[in-house]
């Protein structure tokens, strides 16, 4: 089985940037969550990350929810990682050039002079690994996004969205939605939802 440096943390958090990015209104975790059939559990702890770092704001109120708290263009994806997954290294020596059978109680001079080439090209590939990822911001990524999904995918996007949105403002002011905004069958958004809390986090 392969591992990864980073994870679903990483990919729940940017992904759900993303959809976050195309939209104009706060969002809630729970929609974030139903909409990619997430844990919302789960996603709503990695927002509290993004929030801690500043990346996210959270807006109280039943259209509450949390929006980008900087311009796109000023969030990259090493500052994503780095929120979701802090202290990540590509690598840890663990300075095994020491512990040699042939060298006794003390290793010689010669073998522990200077950095341990290994780390030392393990190092120099995550600068280029951090770099590449600093370059890339989450306007750049939703850019190549918006450009490869179809329009009906955005536009159906949006809809859910806006749906959501107002099935929760109706169902807290004790409204019935309008014949425009009810679900239909077998629709993303059919399913009945619960109550929200006064905070989306």
């Amino acid at each position: 089985m392969k591992t990864s440096l980073y994870g679903a943390s990483a990919e729940y958090a940017l992904h759900s940037l993303l959809i976050m990015l195309a939209r104009t209104d706060p969002v809630s975790v729970r929609d974030l969550a139903r909409f990619q059939k997430l844990p919302e559990r789960f996603l709503a702890k990695l927002f509290t990350r993004l929030k801690r770092a500043a990346l996210v704001k959270g807006i109280e109120g039943v259209r509450g929810g949390f929006t980008l708290a900087r311009p796109p263009e000023q969030i990259s994806v090493m500052a994503v990682l780095e929120a979701i997954d802090p202290k990540r290294s590509l690598f840890e020596c663990g300075e095994i050039r020491r512990a040699c059978d042939l060298f006794g109680p003390q290793p010689p001079a010669w073998c522990v002079t200077g950095p341990c080439r290994i780390h030392f090209v393990m190092q120099e590939a995550e600068r280029a690994l951090r770099s590449v990822l600093t370059s890339k911001s989450l306007a750049d990524l939703g850019y190549e996004f918006e450009h490869k999904a179809p329009h009906q995918f955005l536009q159906d996007a949006e809809i859910w969205f806006q749906k959501s949105r107002s099935g929760r403002t109706n169902k807290k002011a004790g409204k019935v939605p309008n014949e425009g905004l009810r679900q239909q069958p077998g629709s993303p958004g059919s399913r009945r939802q619960r109550q929200p809390r006064k905070k989306e986090i």
